[in-house]
C-alpha cells in the first residue's frame, strides 16, 4: 500500500474479475484497515469508528446478490 502501484494489485488476480462495485468495496475495506494500523496509536479509529466505516462499504444482500447475477 505504501508503493505507487494501483492499490488493486493487492488483490488476488481472480478478485479482480468481481464487478466493480465489490472490488471497490475490498478497496474501501483494506483502507480501512490500514487507517486501523496506523503507526501512531492516537491516530487510528475507535472500534466504534471502524464499524461505521464498514457499515458505509457493505452493500445491501439484495444488490450484492445482482452482482453475483444469483
Amino acid at each position: 500500500m505504501g508503493s505507487f502501484e494501483p492499490a488493486i494489485t493487492i488483490l488476488d488476480s481472480k478478485l479482480q474479475r468481481l464487478p466493480d462495485q465489490m472490488v471497490q468495496e475490498m478497496l474501501q475495506t483494506l483502507g480501512i484497515a490500514m487507517f486501523c494500523v496506523n503507526l501512531s496509536p492516537a491516530e487510528r479509529p475507535s472500534m466504534k469508528e471502524v464499524v461505521a466505516l464498514l457499515m458505509e462499504v457493505k452493500s445491501p444482500p439484495e444488490d450484492q446478490a445482482k452482482l453475483l447475477n444469483l
